[in-house]
């Protein structure tokens, strides 16, 4: 078949939960014999948001890009949207039209043509009326939907057709796991895992820190100080975003990278509140803490599958001492680490082969 992915950013030239999506399951659907065409956000000129007529500016850019691209929703079989159905609600007649040249009547036309991904919230809890809005009609009016997540019935009101939780690359499935043991140990890094974002906590997280690293809390013997060269453990923040300035006054702040693997290996502690970095933090058994920082957050947390095995806080002091668990091996811990196995199973599940399963039984 003949697919045409509409994204925010390309896939290709950028990092991040959606793009790392899109771009394997890209792959695997070419593996198959299927032919892909990415039109992406991006390449359109950026406007500034700031006021209404920047963002209507911006609208129709986008749009005035779409029409000029037409062609492609002849050549496609399957149009998917990820995350922008806005860029095609007031086109829609003109790619009926365009697609079936007016031969055949727009119910008919809709037919197993137009899907959706929804990837998940913007940030603000509640949603606003418009964004609710915008989920529920791009539900209505395209022919099948696919929810990273099960929290969209309930803040969005649609149901999708599939729910998925993200996927992993084989060199993640393949990677050796490190064995928990009940003992207590020392933690000497610490790893914050995604965008530097309130959207993943971030302000709870450089917060909690700061108070871990200002009380000296973790007492370590003379061989191992003289080993860190700190009295207290080394942070990493493996991202970017707006908090980046806040971040490096406490630790490395490496941007965003392709291969956190070479990070996520030596640390005893991931905090991290997306799908994906659990995923990868789960692949390598390391202890996952996430913040729920409100409602909404805290219900897409707790719909994930892996959800015995993730430590859940809502603030500072909750994020303190669930680091302060891992450290002296309490029960509670212990208890999330006997999941290991289970969680391992379920893991090496998440491969593109399953996703592009799950989006073929979407197409029909």
């Amino acid at each position: 078949m003949n697919i045409l992915f509409l994204t925010p950013r390309n896939s290709e030239k950028n990092l991040g939960g959606v793009e790392g999506h899109v771009r394997l399951l890209t792959k695997e659907l070419k593996r198959r014999g299927h032919k892909i065409k990415e039109l992406s956000l991006d390449e359109v000129c950026e406007l500034h948001k700031g006021s209404f007529l920047g963002s209507l500016g911006y609208k129709f850019r986008a749009w005035k890009y779409l029409w000029k691209s037409r062609n492609l929703f002849r050549w496609t079989d399957i149009l998917h949207i990820h995350d922008v159905f806005w860029w095609i609600m007031p086109l829609l007649p003109m790619i009926w039209i365009n697609k079936f040249n007016g031969r055949q009547s727009c119910h008919t036309a809709r037919k197993h043509f137009i899907f959706v991904t929804f990837h998940g919230w913007e940030g603000v809890c509640p949603p606003s009326r418009s964004e609710v809005w915008q989920k529920k009609a791009a539900s209505f009016l395209s022919d099948g939907t696919v929810g990273v997540g099960s929290f969209f019935k309930k803040w969005y009101e649609i149901t999708t057709n599939k729910i998925v939780y993200g996927v992993l690359e084989d060199k993640w499935i393949n990677r050796q796991i490190y064995k928990s043991t009940n003992k207590r140990i020392s933690i000497s890094t610490i790893v914050f895992l995604g965008r530097l974002e309130e959207v993943n906590g971030v302000e709870v997280v450089l917060e909690a820190l700061n108070k871990l690293v200002s009380r000296q809390i973790y007492k370590y013997t003379n061989r191992q100080i003289h080993k860190l060269q700190w009295g207290f453990p080394r942070i990493v923040f493996v991202g970017e975003g707006s908090y980046r300035k806040q971040a490096e006054k406490l630790g490395r702040v490496t941007g965003m990278i392709k291969n956190p693997q070479k990070y996520l290996i030596n640390a005893d502690v991931v905090i991290t509140s997306s799908y994906m970095s659990i995923l990868e933090a789960a692949a390598m058994g390391k202890p996952v803490i996430s913040v729920a920082n409100s409602e909404l957050k805290e219900d897409y947390l707790n719909c994930h599958p892996l959800r015995e095995w993730i430590k859940v806080v809502k603030n500072t002091e909750e994020l303190t001492n669930a680091i302060r668990e891992v450290q002296e091996g309490t029960k509670k811990y212990k208890k999330r680490q006997k999941c290991l196995n289970k969680t391992r199973a379920w893991v090496i599940k998440q491969t593109t082969e399953r996703l592009a399963d799950v989006y073929e039984e979407v197409w029909g």
